[in-house]
């Protein structure tokens, strides 16, 4: 009969007891650490988000271990390269390598030809070509490694350094890892290996993952590959230890598909805030500087154009600009009527530096009786008409000095008496009334600095602007309360409290003329000579601006003198005088802008010359010979059609069209080819430009 069921689960478990005290034991199971071994996950290589994704590479898959043949393929993608690297036994910065186990890496690679991927094939790969050397002793040469591998490894790519102003663009170069080995040379590859020994298996250069050691008695000689003018083609050659490097200057990079350096198109690279032109070998930004804006010192984005020499531009609310209309037009029209016949009286207290212009005008219109009291060279002029007969009278004391002058003009019996601080210097006997019986009133027409009708209808024609200023003026005894009103309530219409002799230009405006340069000769089949002589007398207040420009058609900026607060080649913040023609620029003088006293730019161009001198110190020249002949070449072209001189700014031209295109501010006094400029003869001057008064510089308070 079959044993009880207790009996038999009995005598199973003692039968498993038996088993697990056999000697055999260990054969079937593991130890508790052995076993804990299928439980723990494989350890990740890197730790990156989709590290599998990414494509194979030595640094990422081989980081704290031996590389793996499945480690290794993920790297190379292909058999050879990975049962060439995996036969050397390839290590990472964290393995140690022993002399003995370094000879047994570099002897068991495996002497495998590798196909490459690329333009070049069959090439041998790198672990066989370092064993290979190792084996053949002295004498032997390592093999270049191949593009691909060398890639992969870290080595193939070298970059130059460059300037803060070139491309940071590496310039790529196809580093050659050759060496003469001695008998006791090894090899081997990895970021840094050290062995037990202590020794220090340094890393080659840079970025290079080729590193050397060396045992007792051997040595390392490099292979010397600019020895050969066609490493690098038209770059310079720079050795370096078993390797090299082809170099370019700031600006260029190298192209190893031309083996020639190429311009860096810095432009395109956004190195501007705003406008940018490349050039080869660098770049230069320009601002707005008709926007009031320059080049910070960093010489890529922009700054205010802020004044450095404070000028004492304070108004006085009691006094009244002659010249704030340029057309010649009045600044003041008044009518006067009256029910009984009324005499002309007029004073006022009068200051100018300039020598022509019109005062005033009294009268009726044009072909009736009237009077003109303006200045010529300097003194008084009376131009008057009546009953059709015009006559012009001058007398008197030169008054353009710039100082306060009394003067007062008076009908009396049938006189017109002019003084000057109160002594008469004209009195001239009419035959009439200004005042004129119309629709029984007797109406009197005045006009403050112009006159209503056309310069040329006048007796003798005048230039009506006037730069001058007036104040406790006294029109038919008193009876203009509303000029103060009108004069209080505009500062345009005020003068400044100081004046000095000059031009003063507020940084908001220029002014243009009509010039000619050319010269013709008598002699018949010679050539028009032409010249440009400019001496400008400058006080300036800011260290940026347009002091004069040639422009011709098409707004091009045929040539320009300048003032500029930074070197355009060498990228320094320096204050500076600049003669450019189409923005090249000629030459540059240093000035000291700032220092609120009066300079002298003086500057010559003609057919094979162009100088530029500050206060009698020449300046340097920017361009070679033939540069400096191509751009007066240039010039000459634009002379030979139409061009306007512009002073104290340019019009609406693109930024980049000269080397400075902001307004000047300060005083000015220019003289072109001995001509002394005077701005009442402009063809256009802006309004805010004072023609012949500057204020003063302002005193620092001690």
């Amino acid at each position: 009969m079959p044993p009880p069921p207790a009996l038999a689960a009995a005598l199973g478990t003692a039968l498993l007891v038996l088993l697990l005290a056999s000697e055999s034991a260990h054969t079937v199971m593991l130890r508790a650490r052995e076993a804990a071994q299928f439980l723990r996950p494989r350890q990740r290589r890197a730790y990156q988000v989709f590290e599998e994704a990414k494509q194979g590479h030595l640094e990422r898959e081989c980081i704290e271990e031996l590389c793996s043949q499945e480690e290794a393929r993920e790297v190379f993608e292909n058999d050879p390269e990975t049962t060439a690297s995996v036969g050397m036994g390839l290590r990472t910065a964290r393995a140690q390598l022993s002399p003995p186990a370094f000879r047994t890496c570099l002897t068991s690679a495996p002497q495998t030809p590798a196909t490459r991927r690329g333009p070049k094939s069959a090439k041998t790969s790198w672990a066989t070509s370092i064993a290979s050397a190792e084996l053949a002793g002295a004498g032997g040469s390592v093999t270049e490694m191949s593009t691909s591998a060398a890639s992969r490894m870290g080595a193939a790519t070298k970059y130059a350094s460059t300037s803060p102003a070139a491309s940071t663009a590496p310039a790529t170069v196809a580093m050659r890892s050759r060496w003469t080995a001695g008998p006791a040379k090894k090899f081997c590859a990895g970021r840094l290996l050290e062995g037990q020994d202590g020794r220090n298996l340094r890393k080659s250069l840079d970025n290079l993952s080729i590193v050397w050691c060396l045992s007792s008695g051997g040595e390392t000689q490099d292979v010397d590959e600019c020895a050969d003018g066609r490493a690098c083609g038209e770059a310079r050659c720079s050795n370096l230890p078993g390797s090299y490097a082809c170099l370019c200057d700031e600006g260029y990079a190298f192209s190893p598909q031309e083996k020639a350096c190429q311009d860096v198109d810095e432009c395109a690279e956004g190195r501007c805030e705003q406008a940018c032109v490349n050039s080869p070998g660098g770049y230069t930004c320009h601002c707005d500087g008709r926007g009031g804006l320059k080049l910070s010192p960093d010489m890529n984005t922009c700054e205010d154009i802020l004044p450095c020499v404070p000028f004492n531009v304070a108004k006085s609310v009691k006094s009244l600009y002659l010249g704030r209309m340029f057309s010649g037009t009045p600044v003041i029209r008044l009518r006067f009527k009256r029910l009984q016949p009324t005499r002309l009286l007029a004073e006022f207290d009068f200051r100018t530096f300039d020598p022509e212009g019109v005062l005033f005008f009294a009268g009726g219109h044009q072909d009736s009786a009237w009077i003109v009291l303006g200045l010529r060279a300097g003194r008084l002029e009376l131009q008057l008409r009546y009953g059709g007969v015009g006559r012009v009278t001058s007398s008197g004391p030169v008054i353009n000095h710039g100082t306060w002058q009394t003067i007062s003009v008076e009908e009396l019996d049938r006189n017109l008496v002019i003084k000057v601080n109160k002594d008469a210097v004209m009195k001239i006997a009419v035959a009439g009334d200004l005042f004129q019986l119309d629709r029984g009133l007797y109406h009197l027409n005045l006009t403050v600095g112009g006159i209503p009708f056309k310069e040329k209808d006048l007796v003798q024609p005048i230039n009506p602007r006037l730069d001058g200023c007036m104040r406790s003026w006294n029109w038919l005894s008193g009876e203009d309360t509303t000029i103060q009103e009108t004069v209080k309530a505009n500062s345009k219409m005020q003068c400044f409290s100081v004046t000095e002799r000059g031009s003063f230009y507020p940084g908001t405006g220029f002014a243009f003329y009509s010039l000619d340069y050319t010269r013709t000769s008598a002699a018949v089949g010679t050539e028009a000579a032409w010249e440009i002589e400019v001496v400008a007398w400058i006080r300036p207040a800011t260290d940026t601006g347009v002091l004069l420009a040639l422009v011709g058609g098409d707004h091009v900026v045929a040539l320009s003198v300048a003032l500029v607060d930074y070197h355009s080649t060498k990228k320094l913040k320096k204050q500076l005088v600049v003669l450019a023609v189409e923005g090249v620029t000629l030459a540059l003088m240093e000035i000291k802008v700032c220092d609120g006293q009066e300079h002298r730019v003086a500057v010559s161009v003609q057919k094979g010359e162009a100088t530029l001198e500050v206060d009698g110190t020449r300046g340097q020249s920017e361009v070679s010979a033939a540069g400096l002949q191509e751009s007066l070449a240039v010039l000459e072209r634009h002379l030979q059609g139409s061009v306007l001189t512009f002073v104290g700014g340019l019009p609406d031209v693109p930024v980049t069209s000269a080397p400075v295109t902001a307004f000047y501010r300060g005083c000015m006094t220019l003289e072109v080819n001995q001509q002394t400029l005077d701005l009442d003869e402009a063809a256009y001057k802006h309004s805010d430009i004072t023609s012949h008064s500057c204020p003063p510089v302002e005193q620092a308070s001690p």
